[in-house]
């Protein structure tokens, strides 16, 4: 190699060195960093505070099914009393025809 071509190639690389010592003092020290994630975890919910949410959330949601599940029943036995009531009354029709008299 040459006495001009590592000449400048030592050039290029004091640019570069220059370059990365200027943006070295922006970037954030470790401190900084630890700093900024535990102000961004710090509002978070802890494991426990989750474990309890959800706990609360699935009761809630229990409570909500029972409900629910309590009104279908109520809803099942009107349809079943009224199915049963139009049993009754096509029973009494039928024997009020007599046997073997075809429906109209």
């Amino acid at each position: 190699m040459m006495a001009g071509e590592r000449e400048t190639l030592l050039r290029k690389l004091d640019q570069r060195v220059e370059r990365i010592e200027r943006y070295l003092p922006t970037l954030a020290t470790r401190e900084e960093m630890h700093a900024t994630v535990q102000e961004a975890v710090a509002p978070l919910a802890t494991r426990a505070e989750m474990h309890a949410a959800i706990q609360d959330e699935g009761e809630r949601t229990r409570r909500h099914m029972d409900v629910l599940v309590e009104s279908l029943r109520d809803d099942i036995k009107l349809i079943a009393e009224g199915h049963a009531s139009l049993d009754a009354r096509v029973t009494r029709l039928e024997a009020s025809r007599g046997p073997g008299r075809p429906p109209r």
